[in-house]
Parts: structure tokens; C-alpha cells; sequence
């Protein structure tokens, strides 16, 4: 009778060492066909293309937002920058009105008034006084359709610089651009009424309406006719002057040496002298002073 043959019994324990041993070959030799054994960075497009590209589209949007924010910073500073330049060069202007000033242009030497450099006392600027033109003697619709108009303008200036202040554009080209020059208005009144009227509304609406004699160079033409410190000029040759830059434009035109004659105040009285077309001899600053009634 034969025996029974013998079975031999592997452990459960080698089993097991030998699949994970097995398994752990099969992920070598696919690592080694990949080219890596580290796993890919959660940020590798080819690992997750989807989330890594809207990772970086993120970020990007983020540095777009911060550079323009930069950008609004920066010209907002600069604005800022250039309003400052231009009020500390107002302000230059203004501080360097006495008489051995050069005749600047006409809206320097309405600032220089509007700071009481005519008269020496303050003189602010205000708006259109109906009541005073009309006195004066001009028509009331006139005036106050002039005043009308006027005060648009200035309410237009007033919402342009509230606009520019908020957006960040004050003191820039733009802003000039856009900006409308009060005087500029009122200097059109001129042509469409007449020197009296614009006369008027210059001193009622504080601004210089004479040019001052501060002092007379010797052996100029204007002390040779005998103009004094203190003497309004008020009219050169067929031309009436309300500004230093206006007298200055006035002696450089025509032909030099022409006789021409100067209209002046001294002692509340209009006088009147003949001097070669060419430069005065005088140093000139704006003033202030009531013209007479028309009519």
C-alpha cells in the first residue's frame, strides 16, 4: 500500500512578499519607460492642463489689475505734480509784481490785481454786478444776458475740475484743453461792446483796468514827454489799454519813431502826450480804478 505523497506548503507570508515584490517591479519598469519615478507637480499643465492654465490666467489677471492700478497712481501723481508747478509759478508771478516787473500777459497781470497789487489793498475777484453796469449807464438785458453767460462758464469750469479731480487728469493737457478761460469771455465782450462796457466789467469784476507808471527811467522817450510815477496810461495812439501786456504789444507794432500820442490820468483829469513809437522808458504794473459813467 503505498503512502500517501507529501505536499509541500509555501508560507502565506511569502506569497504575499513575492506579489508585492512583483507588483513593485511592474511600477519600476513603467517609471523607467516615463522617464521619472517622482510623481508630476499638481502646477504641471501636462499633469492637469485644465487647472494649471487657469492658475496662470488667474495670476496674470492679477498682475494686469496691479500694473493699471500703478498706472492710475502714477498719473494721478503726476497730475497732481503739474498743478502744483503751476500754482507755485502763479504764485512766483504774483510775488514779483512790483514796479521793476516786466509787463507779463494779460491773465498774469489779473492775478497780480486780483492779489491787491494794483491798489495795495485786496481787490477779490466776483462776478457781473448788475446793478453797478446798469448805474453806469448800459442797457440791463445787455448786462444781464453778458452776466448769463459769464456765469455758465464759470459753472462749466466748476464740473471739469470736479471731474478731473475725481478721474485723476487736473494740471494735464487734456484738462487745459478743456478748460475755458474766463477772461478769455470776458475779453470777447470787447469786440462785441465796446471798450466802455469792457472797461466796466473788468473793474466791477475786480480785475486791473490801468496800466500804473511805477517809475520812469531816465533819459527815456516817456521822460522826455513827461510822464510821472503814479500816471494811468489808458490809451496808445487810436488804441485803448487796460494792461501792461497790451501797452507792451502796442509800442512794439508800426514803425518805429512814428509820433504817437499817449493818453494818460494824473489828478482824476485826462491828459495827453506825443512820444516816438518804441519802447517807453517806464516801469508799468497793473491798477484798478472806477471808470466814468458812459453817456
Amino acid at each position: 500500500m503505498r503512502s500517501p505523497e507529501r505536499r509541500s506548503f509555501v508560507p502565506a507570508s511569502y506569497v504575499i512578499a513575492g506579489v508585492v515584490l512583483g507588483v513593485a517591479l511592474v511600477g519600476g519598469a513603467l517609471a523607467l519607460r516615463t522617464g521619472s519615478t517622482d510623481p508630476a507637480p499638481a502646477s504641471d499643465v501636462g499633469a492637469a492642463p485644465g487647472i494649471a492654465l487657469a492658475a496662470y490666467e488667474t495670476r496674470l489677471e492679477r498682475l494686469d489689475q496691479a500694473l493699471e492700478r500703478e498706472r492710475e497712481q502714477r498719473a494721478a501723481l503726476a497730475a497732481e505734480v503739474a498743478e502744483l508747478r503751476r500754482r507755485l509759478d502763479e504764485r512766483t508771478r504774483v510775488a514779483a509784481a512790483p514796479s521793476g516787473r516786466r509787463a507779463g500777459d494779460d491773465r498774469d497781470d489779473r492775478v497780480a490785481a486780483a492779489h491787491g497789487a494794483a491798489e495795495g489793498e485786496q481787490r477779490r475777484p466776483r462776478g457781473i454786478e448788475v446793478d453797478a453796469l446798469v448805474a453806469a449807464g448800459f442797457p440791463e438785458d445787455q448786462v444781464r444776458a453778458f452776466k448769463q453767460k459769464i456765469d455758465q462758464v464759470e459753472l462749466d469750469r466748476l464740473y471739469l475740475r470736479d471731474l478731473a479731480t475725481r478721474e485723476g487728469w487736473v494740471g494735464t493737457p487734456r484738462f487745459h484743453e478743456e478748460d475755458v478761460d474766463v477772461g478769455e469771455v470776458v475779453r470777447q465782450a470787447r469786440d462785441e461792446m465796446g471798450d466802455e462796457f469792457y472797461d466796466w466789467v473788468l473793474y466791477s469784476t475786480g480785475q486791473p483796468n490801468r496800466v500804473r507808471v511805477g517809475d520812469v527811467i531816465d533819459g527815456s522817450a516817456a521822460a522826455a514827454a513827461g510822464l510821472q510815477p503814479g500816471d494811468l496810461i489808458v490809451g496808445y495812439g487810436e488804441q485803448r489799454v487796460f494792461a501792461p501786456g497790451e501797452l507792451r504789444d502796442a509800442t512794439s507794432g508800426g514803425t518805429a519813431g512814428d509820433a504817437i500820442p499817449i493818453s494818460f490820468i494824473r489828478d482824476g483829469r485826462e491828459r495827453q502826450v506825443v512820444v516816438p513809437r518804441g519802447p517807453l522808458g517806464v516801469r508799468i504794473e497793473p491798477a484798478s480804478e472806477e471808470p466814468r459813467p458812459v453817456g
